[in-house]
């Protein structure tokens, strides 16, 4: 193998600009659907809301600062989509694996608390929705918890993708519809709303009707949280790194098995040194950015869909509960949301109360179901490169063992949960503080580095793309500036 010539890209991409070229750009969509499903969880349904009621629209900065995790991710995608290397493959090389134990560690220490407080969330939403007995919040939540990781080990990737889409439609329509409406109730105005996404920096006080669980945390906590709540998780970034050889994305296009082609390419890497392998004549060069736009298009789609419903949910919290004092707690955290959709019935549509049901449940399903998926790939792919068995397992044989680990430990602490022994919104926020802001960081920095490093120099990223990768680590890092306030 002297060089590697990149596969035609989709005729859709070579075409001129024009509104049906970019309406097509939609059907790119497919493991941004899972990012977002996974994002659209329990952080928007719960801690959106509390935040709007308090902070009323000005922390809406928070969702642009989030958008810096889906271009770090985009970046970690590109080295692979044109290297055909994993990342974390490269960083237990350079590393020592010191990062992928890390990385592992994370993912072995929390993941489990946050398939608790999903297990808990579920239970509680289940227990509303259809008015199952409160005492069984721990079992229902468990019993559809399991349903959804058996459908991941037992269905196919694309029916997994195409069903997080479907979940995501129905979430977007149900904030929309919310947002539309409390508008027209005269309950939200928008354009007051819109400079708030651009005010970073604005830190509202607590009122004196929050109570002392919320307002006894320093807010700069409650900011990082929420980011992580939005961001692209190290779980969904580096799945992301397994999900394009399945999509067979970039260089593996049209090619055999993509992970034994990725291993190739890994020893090759190893044997010489450097990259050595890519062609250097324009033609080569400009199929391979060509090839990377469907990843970018992609993140691009699940940010937006993220941002949308989150603002949604925030705004929402401002015009309905902020006005009532009404905050979602570690007591309820799902009732007070209701009285969104409640007040919102009451004025303009009453079939917005059903609609906020199904579009909780799937968001609560969604998350366990696609989150599952990516932890697992985010696992498998992380662990081979410092553990050289994983390579021989299948990677379904591998998700049936993370499952058995994350139900052993997760039901536990899920029942901790319940009991108030341990604080749901705690532990939430800590975890997304953990996997969906410092990981991030830590993983964009390396992924820029080895991009400007190790990709030959035409495939390295120009100025312009330089600049918003720095830029989004820079946005990632703001909230911590806050400690020292």
């Amino acid at each position: 193998m002297e060089e590697i010539r990149f596969p035609e890209p989709d005729q859709v991409l070579k075409e001129k600009p024009s509104l049906k070229k970019y309406l097509r750009y939609f059907l790119f969509f497919g493991p941004g659907a899972i990012i977002a499903s996974v994002t659209i969880g329990q952080g928007q349904l719960i801690l959106g809301p509390q935040i709007g009621a308090w902070a009323q629209d000005r922390l809406l900065w928070i969702i642009t600062l989030s958008f810096g995790s889906y271009f770090i991710a985009y970046v970690a995608i590109r080295f692979t989509l044109i290297s055909g290397i994993n990342l974390v493959d490269l960083f237990a090389l350079k590393l020592k694996g010191a990062l992928n134990w890390f990385f592992i560690a994370l993912i072995i220490i929390f993941i489990p608390m946050f398939a608790a407080t999903i297990i808990t969330t579920l239970g509680i939403s289940l227990q509303w929705i259809f008015g199952f007995d409160s005492s069984l919040v721990v079992v229902w939540g468990t019993y559809f918890g399991i349903l959804a990781v058996m459908f991941v080990i037992l269905w196919r990737y694309k029916i997994i993708e195409y069903t997080q889409a479907f979940f995501v439609v129905v979430l977007a329509a149900g904030a929309v519809a919310s947002m539309v409406s409390s508008v027209m109730a005269g309950q939200l105005n928008i354009l007051k709303a819109i400079p708030h996404f651009f005010t970073i920096g604005d830190i509202p006080s607590y009122p004196s009707w929050v109570p002392e669980s919320i307002s006894g945390k320093p807010i700069f906590l409650t900011i990082l949280g929420y980011l992580g709540t939005l961001t692209v998780t190290i779980i969904t970034v580096v799945g992301y790194s397994g999900w394009i050889k399945v999509k067979k994305w970039g260089i593996f296009k049209k090619r055999g098995d993509a992970n034994k082609l990725s291993e190739k390419l890994f020893e090759r890497f190893k044997e010489k040194g450097r990259i050595d392998y890519l062609p250097e004549d324009k033609k080569e060069i400009r199929k391979a950015k060509l090839l990377v736009t469907p990843a970018l298009v992609d993140l691009m789609l699940a940010y937006i869909i993220v941002a949308i419903v989150s603002a949604a949910y925030m705004l929402g919290g401002y015009a309905w509960l902020g006005r009532a004092h009404l905050i979602p707690t570690d007591a309820n955290p799902l009732e007070a949301q209701a009285e969104i959709f409640r007040n919102i019935a009451k004025s303009m549509s009453n079939w917005l109360v059903p609609l906020f049901k199904i579009s909780l449940f799937f968001a609560l399903f969604g998350t366990i179901y696609a989150g599952f998926e990516a932890a697992s790939r985010m696992l498998y792919e992380t662990m081979k490169g410092v553990v050289p068995k994983i390579r021989k397992i299948e990677y379904k044989q591998f998700a049936f063992y993370v499952f058995a680990y994350l139900f052993l430990i997760g039901i536990p602490l899920a029942v901790a949960i319940f009991t108030r022994i341990l604080s749901l919104l705690t532990i939430l926020g800590l975890t997304l503080l953990v996997i969906g802001v410092i990981g991030v960081i830590i993983y964009g920095a390396g992924a820029l580095y080895y991009t400007q490093k190790v990709l030959p120099e035409p495939y390295r990223l120009g100025k312009a793309g330089m600049a918003i990768a720095i830029l989004s680590l820079i946005f990632m890092a703001i909230p911590f500036i806050f400690i020292f306030r």
